[in-house]
């Protein structure tokens, strides 16, 4: 909901252009700075981003990850965002935004963010703001008011600084048409498609034809490099076990967390809306009310309501008969929430309008508010005290433990001394590791960098931490042609099939060129020709194609009927052959020309949005302490 709420203080061209500039733009926590300190990660121009900043920064980030993705990242995930590096990216590129702005002489006062903020219908009771209700959801989101002013300020920071580069915005009528032609302009394809398995021989290869592969490729079947560890655990459930809680804890953790056991009421609802707008002509906007209420008789009458939400419903729920589904008062605007809120189970109401438009709404259901109370609770209190005490008891006596391996002087005697069983691995590559550490990579990778007889540092595994001593490894080595023969085999037929379908190919298209007729080559070859469907460069799907072949058909013309090269997609050759042309109707690009205006428009804009930014970060002075990224 706060993104939502964050989203009414910004326009659509500033949320284009923040997508088109970072690949995550991450904002809050960034709206001061320190001067000096020896905890700062990055320096710009002599304003420090800290150590602190920057980590409220991550956390944030990739807790949002983390609810896009039900809460457990995909393996690997942060490894290939590089998500520590495009934090600090993006808070070094806010920081010369802010400096670019100041320079430009554009300021939000706090005049203003209080204005939007006031402003927004979600911390609004009877049309009034309410401090508490503000206080009470910025918590429920876990987010200081500091942060969500700042993200404000930002938004309103970058309207304005949009603005004043769209000065430089014009977009004339000859690119606009150059646009459209580009866009729409419809041709057809003749093509001839060779595809590797027509060409693949069923083997045996002979071992002369397979040595001589083999020897040339070799170093693409080294093995994995394997290694063998020794190491001991620390888990959170053994530590949990032996976890006493009082009641007066359990009391307490009850008080200070109510919103953990109670729930509002919910209601599920249908609605059905027809969109309505502030700038909307008084005509229109009679016309819609009209239409409202000839669909509010016909509901009256005893015509089904989820049926007519499909039917007339301008909202995206109209397909689901404009089911909502269960929600609480305060996710809803204010007068949608007071209509719903006022229903009865089966009822429908009269029209309510919005900041959105017209809407209908029946009331389906009703899960009334209930409270959870102590005695109820008290076995997952207590479950949930024991868990967090085994995690902070756990990660001390790791802690403790790797103090005392390092002391002793080795793993083996620390745990001999301590009485703790030493684990052992036999040889494993990081791809197949023992199942204990299945499916955590970041773990493998760091076991993977230790050096033969290294000591590793606490490990993060599942349920606990552990430390482990790198063994033995085995490096990657050349195995023998015998125990990769299969493979090799494979590979040599699959490169033999890929080669002949591409000859094939590339022979066509010569042989096309020469006589100036596709059909009239393939016939000699007894090649099948295809054609497509007239498509264009917005519906490439339509020609039948895959998305690349069917992009490198679009550079053709009757001046340039061929391609040069070979078209390829997977194990798949094409010969593509340019056979007719369609322009775009006038009458198509007078109906759309204010729409693509405004298109172009933005685009023109997150382009100068975007080259402003790189300006003024080539020209600043940055300093990063590497440490931090480690």
């Amino acid at each position: 909901m706060l993104d939502f709420m964050r989203r009414k203080a910004q326009s659509t061209y500033i949320q284009a252009a923040i997508l088109m500039i970072v690949l995550v733009f991450i904002f809050w926590g960034v709206g001061t700075s320190q001067k000096g300190g020896p905890n700062a990660i990055a320096t710009v121009n002599d304003q420090n981003i800290s150590s602190q900043q920057y980590q409220q920064t991550y956390n944030q980030t990739l807790s949002r990850y983390q609810e896009q993705f039900g809460g457990t990242l995909p393996a690997g995930l942060l490894e290939a965002l590089n998500l520590k590096q495009q934090v600090l990216n993006q808070m070094i590129q806010e920081l010369v935004m802010q400096q670019g702005a100041k320079e430009a002489g554009l300021i939000v006062g706090s005049d203003e963010v209080r204005k939007v903020i006031q402003g927004m219908d979600a911390f609004r009771e009877g049309g009034i703001f309410k401090l508490d209700r503000y206080k009470k959801l910025l918590a429920s989101s876990k987010m200081t008011t500091t942060d969500f002013e700042n993200s404000v300020r930002s938004d309103l920071l970058r309207t304005k600084i949009l603005a004043h580069l769209s000065r430089f915005t014009r977009i004339s009528d000859s690119e606009l048409k150059d646009r459209f032609s580009f866009d729409n302009d419809q041709l057809k394809l003749e093509y001839v498609a060779f595809t590797a398995d027509g060409f693949r021989n069923s083997g045996p290869v002979g071992d002369q034809e397979l040595n001589l592969f083999f020897e040339g490729r070799k170093q693409g079947y080294l093995t994995e490099p394997q290694v063998k560890l020794r190491y001991i655990t620390f888990l959170y459930e053994q530590a949990a076990a032996t976890t006493q809680i009082s009641d007066q804890e359990i009391e307490q953790y009850y008080t200070m967390n109510p919103d953990r056991f109670s729930a509002p009421e919910l209601r599920q609802a249908r609605h059905i809306l027809l969109r309505s707008d502030a700038k909307d002509s008084p005509e229109l906007k009679d016309a819609t009310r009209q239409k409202m209420d000839s669909i509010l008789t016909q509901i009256k009458a005893g015509k089904d309501f989820s049926q007519l939400a499909k039917e007339y419903s301008q909202d995206s729920s109209g397909k689901n008969g404009g089911d909502l589904g269960f929600f609480a008062k305060g996710q809803m605007v204010q007068p949608f929430a007071e209509a719903a809120f006022t229903l009865k189970e089966g009822e429908v109401s009269t029209i309510v309008e919005t900041q959105f438009g017209l809407h209908l709404i029946k009331l389906e259901k009703i899960k009334p508010a209930h409270v959870t109370t102590l005695a109820a609770a008290r076995e997952q209190i207590i479950t949930e005290l024991k868990a967090q005490r085994g995690k902070d008891l756990t990660f001390q006596l790791a802690n403790q433990a790797y103090e005392g391996i390092i002391q002793a002087g080795s793993l083996d005697k620390y745990a001999t001394n301590a009485a703790t069983p030493v684990q052992t691995t036999d040889y494993f590559a990081q791809a197949n590791p023992p199942k204990a550490m299945e499916g955590q990579p970041a773990l493998l990778k760091t076991i993977f960098s230790l050096k033969k007889g290294e000591l590793s540092s606490l490990l993060e595994i599942k349920g606990g931490y552990a430390i482990a001593y790198l063994d033995e490894m085995k490096e990657p080595q050349v195995p023998q042609l015998t125990e990769v023969r299969a493979k090799v085999e494979k590979d040599f037929l699959d490169d033999q099939a890929h080669a002949k379908a591409k000859d094939a190919a590339v022979a066509l298209l010569a042989q096309a060129k020469k006589e100036g007729s596709l059909v009239a080559a393939a016939e000699k070859t007894k090649s099948n020709v295809l054609e497509t469907s007239f498509f264009t460069r917005n519906q490439q799907a339509t020609s039948g194609l895959p998305a690349p072949v069917a992009a490198q058909g679009l550079k053709l013309s009757a001046a340039a009927p061929y391609v040069d090269e070979i078209a390829e997609n997977g194990t798949t050759y094409y010969v593509l052959h340019f056979k007719e042309g369609k322009p775009a109707s006038e009458e198509a690009f007078a109906g759309q020309k204010e729409a693509l205006r405004k298109m172009l428009t933005q685009e023109k804009q997150m382009q100068i949005m975007g080259a402003w930014l790189a300006y003024l970060q080539g020209r600043a002075k940055i300093t990063i302490d590497k440490k931090f990224m480690e």
